[in-house]
């Protein structure tokens, strides 16, 4: 989905597929504030298309001294930031060019998947979950015997300095290196009792949630009071119930509740809290 000022823009199409654009340039005030902001909620790749004929409409009916900034919640294709052989391609180094080759005066990224993105991208924002995070305290109705887990130890490093008056604890996933599977996960408490704590798990981005599951079953061994979990950006397969690991965790209460942005996710579940993405 792509907005425009607040505005969805609507894509219609012809019968060939190609898309029919409509975007009435007098509705927006950049004549006034020399700025405009384009909000881009990735769903597919075909918006990137799209995303092009719309920055392209308003370079042609607005003056070069017009701000254009896109607000890019969820950065697609930053799993692929690295290649080990030449048959691999760098996906997220030719998305972040193509990004770039559209000139914007700033791009906003919030909790990217990988580093190696906010490198790529030139004049990039980053955005921190810290409000999301503290709107899940709020929710989560506790304010002491609070302790954070994080997945593995760079998570702890990049998110527990956000939340320096609150103890942490983190996972050491152990992984079959060919497949990638994760085959269980060791928990390093960082000398903390976890009996009778609440819990919250924090992670970037959950696919199936096998990260989560495998940390929420070994934390479990610790007798917490409760155990929740977070995560900035959620695919929607994480409530496919053949595949996923999350949902499984979630519909046996193991994990009370997962909170996360409709950066990505789309669907629903009584067990799923979705917070709206705010732009700056």
């Amino acid at each position: 989905m792509i907005k425009v000022d607040e505005k969805i823009v609507e894509i219609n199409k012809f019968p060939d597929g190609t898309p029919r654009i409509n975007l009435d340039v007098d509705e927006f005030d950049a004549c006034l504030f020399n700025w405009i902001r384009i909000d881009w909620k990735y769903e597919n790749d075909s918006e990137m298309f799209y995303l092009m004929l719309i920055k392209r409409h308003l370079e042609k009916h607005f003056p070069s001294a017009t701000d254009i900034e896109l607000f890019l919640p969820y950065v697609p294709n930053a799993r692929m930031d690295r290649t080990k052989n030449t048959d691999e391609v760098f996906t997220l180094k030719y998305f972040c060019d193509f990004i770039n080759s559209l000139g914007f005066s700033n791009v906003y990224v919030l909790d990217p998947h990988s580093d190696v993105s906010v490198a790529l991208l030139n004049r990039c924002v980053v955005l921190t979950p810290e409000k999301y995070i503290r709107d899940v305290f709020r929710s989560m109705e506790v304010t002491s015997n609070v302790v954070l887990y994080f997945p593995d130890s760079s998570a702890a490093k990049r998110y527990s300095e956000l939340f320096p008056d609150i103890s942490y604890c983190y996972g050491e996933k152990k992984r079959d290196w060919k497949t990638g599977k994760i085959l269980g996960l060791d928990v390093r408490t960082n000398g903390i009792d976890l009996s009778g704590k609440t819990i919250l798990m924090i992670d970037d981005i959950i696919s199936y949630g096998g990260s989560l599951f495998y940390s929420a079953e070994e934390l479990k061994k610790y007798n917490p009071y409760k155990i929740y979990a977070y995560a900035t950006h959620t695919e929607n397969s994480v409530l496919d119930k053949e595949n996923g690991t999350l949902i499984k965790a979630l519909e046996n209460n193991t994990v009370e509740r997962l909170f996360t942005t409709n950066s990505l996710f789309t669907g629903e579940h009584e067990k799923i809290t979705v917070m709206e993405v705010l732009g700056e």
